[in-house]
């Protein structure tokens, strides 16, 4: 892969490596009230751009905008930034970040914009693009806490920034660091952008059935939404997100993580808008590989959020994936339910993706797949039995008693199918020995066909299936 991709350790994403704020105070404002390149720091603009490579500790806040970013920030032309970044090239971060075209028509791009400015030294731009969207996203905290920081600056009060700062976070304790955190999240993925020509590992078995496919980077704070095409799979957009107040990992009911693993979304959910905004997309958390490994809990869904707020901190949910409302409308209204997969990592594996054309297979798994499937269109009932583990309890097709009352019938050759098609196999992250399968069965007889999921494992070189049932 290419160096466009940065590998970032998370824990800098809570401003560990920040350079100092201490060395703008009192060298706050300029004639006809803009503000320094010295303030940039103080604005917080140094913190966010220290965690993702922008700056560096021993940065001279007083030297201006073209040392804060370094000297490569002017030597690329316009069309020779466009054209480095179509091939794939590396590219300078303070590069992106001043020549990267942004969507200013979303609440998050216009943000990113007055960044732009900032860093630019464009200090009357950045105030004016931060006060146009406050005045149309009120609700957006992180704006509004840029806006009063430019405001504080332009005042001209010695320390004013910091005695705000102080205030800001003795009244909500904690608010201060999650909205810096949620700053620096937005900007790393400006510039951390996927590899070029690249498709996330976990999204290699996926067919060309199915539409779209999302994956959640939790260490980036980032849902990436794919769709299939013509030529394969493409990132539609991504965006920002909120996950569990203590991180990821769910166990247990009620402990505010988010869970690692594949899981599917469910049919859209909009009756409870006070609650969970715009629209609500429930998963199926619990899986059955969940449920396998003893973990509990319910109720996390990908949502919007509630009335009074744009976006939350990072680490501000009960564990479910929270998107700002106009986020989750577009992802709302073009995914399918029961087909959808939502992969949720701690951080995406990014492949050429040729792979994804033509990913490697698992011989062992796929052989005992193939003699399944045969065994399933032949209704071959002994031979079948070998494939489901014992004394299952759940599945339409794999609980101990229904799969016994459909050996029997299959014996009579009376529960032919046509054909079965698979739509997706996804490894279980970090666990190759899990698989899941989702596909259809179309019946001889008419009707609709059968949404199925399976999961498999391998036991001592043996798969079985521990799980086969209608998707409801």
């Amino acid at each position: 892969m290419n160096d466009s991709q940065l590998d970032l350790d998370p824990s800098t994403l809570t401003g560990r490596h920040a350079p100092p704020r201490a060395a703008a105070a009192g060298a706050s404002t300029g004639m006809g009230g803009t503000v320094k390149p010295a303030v940039l720091a103080v604005l917080g603009l140094a913190a966010v751009l220290g965690a993702v490579g922008y700056v560096f500790a021993k940065v001279d806040f007083n030297a201006g905008t073209a040392d804060l970013l370094g000297s490569p920030s002017s030597k690329l032309s316009k069309s020779e930034f466009d054209d480095r970044a179509a091939r794939g090239e590396k590219i300078n971060p303070a590069e992106r970040l001043l020549k990267t075209e942004i969507d200013g028509q979303t609440p998050e791009g216009q943000l990113i914009l007055a960044y732009q400015h900032l860093a630019q030294g464009e200090e009357a731009q950045a105030f004016s693009t931060t006060e146009q969207l406050v005045k149309r996203q009120p609700d957006f905290a992180l704006a509004q806490l840029l806006l009063g920081d430019l405001l504080l600056a332009r005042s001209g009060r010695q320390g004013a920034l910091e005695q705000g700062a102080e205030a800001a976070a003795s009244a909500v304790p904690g608010a201060g660091d999650g909205l810096r955190a949620e700053a620096r999240l937005r900007l790393a993925a400006l510039v951390e952008r996927p590899p070029h020509n690249a498709l996330p590992k976990q999204l290699l078995g996926l067919s060309s059935g199915v539409r779209h496919a999302v994956v959640v980077d939790t260490s980036r704070a980032r849902l990436y939404l794919f769709e299939n095409g013509a030529d394969g799979l493409r990132l539609l957009r991504d965006s920002y997100v909120s996950i569990g107040k203590l991180g990821t990992g769910k166990l247990l009911e009620g402990d505010q993580r988010t869970p690692l693993g594949i899981y599917h979304i469910g049919v859209r959910r909009d009756e409870a808008a006070a609650r969970y905004g715009a629209a609500a997309l429930p998963l199926n958390y619990p899986s059955e590989y969940d449920r396998v490994l003893g973990r509990s809990g319910s109720s996390i869904w990908l949502h919007g959020e509630r009335a009074g707020n744009y976006a939350r901190g990072p680490l501000s949910t009960d564990g479910c994936i929270v998107l700002s409302n106009d986020e989750m409308r577009s992802l709302a209204d073009v995914v399918a339910a029961r087909e959808t997969p939502v992969v949720i990592v701690e951080k995406i594996e990014w492949v050429d993706r040729q792979m994804v054309a033509k990913p490697p297979a698992d011989a062992g798994f796929e052989q005992a797949y193939q003699a399944w499937k045969q065994a399933r269109l032949s209704q071959d009932a002994q031979h079948l039995r070998s494939f489901y583990e014992a004394g299952l309890e759940r599945g339409s097709d794999s609980a101990a008693a229904r799969l016994d009352a459909n050996l029997a019938r299959m014996a009579k050759q009376e529960l032919p199918v046509q054909s079965l098609e698979r739509l997706s196999l996804l490894p279980w992250p970090d666990q190759p020995s899990v698989k899941i399968i989702t596909y259809r069965e179309l019946s001889p007889n008419g009707g609709a066909p059968k949404l199925k999921r399976q999961y498999w494992r391998e036991k001592d070189g043996h798969w079985t299936i521990f799980f086969d049932g209608l998707v409801s």
